[in-house]
């Protein structure tokens, strides 16, 4: 379970920045589409030089962008390949676009899952067990042990002989020797049913936080991808349209601008924020339903 989820949280890790380096070129594009105008604009005295060089700034900010997500990118194909045993160094490919799908199971549920196949819980409860049973052996120390045995004996022309035994093993020194291992494992069990009881409080807050960092990032998609990105695409279309005819300047074009690049940006932070919280909350869980 830990091994699928840190492969998949990689992987998403991976799409996001193969799609952020897609994404950045794309307007690094059109942010030289908007310096060619400002510097046509300047070269007639409409524009002012500090427009130039503002867009030459973020130009050089959108550099700097793209070598932390190769970086990115570089790092997370490593431990890909790490994680399925591949030799380093290939390529893997992801795909660009990718549907991010519901949350496949309410809050409920998984708290539910979690208490009957979550790994951590389980654990606990498994030593739990095993503390409370080396306990019990060691109460029965303080009973003797017995041997009842028997045996035939064919001796030949005499007649057959028979025998039974009976042995007792009786326990020395149980007020020191006894005690004190019946002592030792009481409070072994006692500590493992604490640290049930802590495994059990701690997959239910890991649980609740990444189930709400899914569920917010769910609401948060929805919220770029319908209403931010297109309106902000919309007046950024209309602010290029003013700006090239000369009835606006650069600043309202430029933060039309850096307001889609931010929401796009935000929106698949989002997406893989998303798919990353479902893989932990499949590992905490046990596994999918």
């Amino acid at each position: 379970l830990s091994v699928v989820s840190r492969l998949k949280q990689a992987y998403h890790e991976l799409h996001h920045a193969n799609v952020s380096i897609e994404f950045v070129k794309r307007y690094q594009g059109l942010l030289e589409n908007i310096l060619r105008i400002s510097e046509a604009r300047y070269s007639v005295g409409r524009a002012a030089q500090q427009d130039i060089f503002k867009i030459q700034t973020q130009f050089s900010i959108f550099q700097t962008q793209l070598l932390r997500y190769e970086q990115e990118r570089a790092s997370k194909e490593i431990a890909l390949n790490a994680l399925l045993n591949r030799r380093q160094g290939g390529h893997i490919d992801v795909p660009m676009e990718m549907e991010a799908g519901e949350i496949p199971a309410s809050l409920d549920e998984m708290l539910a899952h979690a208490r009957t196949h979550g790994p951590m819980i389980a654990r606990e409860q498994k030593l739990v067990e095993r503390n409370e049973l080396a306990a019990n052996l060691a109460r029965k120390d303080y009973y003797p042990d017995y041997t009842v045995s028997g045996g035939y004996f064919n001796q030949g022309s005499m007649p057959p002989m028979w025998q039974f035994r009976v042995d007792f093993k009786l326990p020395a020194y149980f007020r020191q020797k006894q005690h004190a291992a019946v002592t030792e494992q009481e409070f072994a069990a006692s500590e493992a049913r604490h640290s049930y009881e802590a495994a059990d409080v701690s997959t239910e807050a890991r649980i609740r936080e990444d189930y709400t960092i899914a569920e917010t990032a769910r609401k948060l998609m929805d919220l770029y991808r319908k209403s931010a990105i297109p309106q902000a695409q919309l007046a950024l279309e209309s602010s290029m349209a003013s700006y090239e005819t000369g009835k606006l300047d650069l600043v309202a074009v430029f933060s039309n601008f850096m307001n889609v690049v931010d929401y796009e940006l935000m929106y698949h932070e989002e997406v893989m924020q998303f798919h990353v919280a479902l893989a932990r909350l499949e590992e905490m869980a046990g596994g999918t339903k």
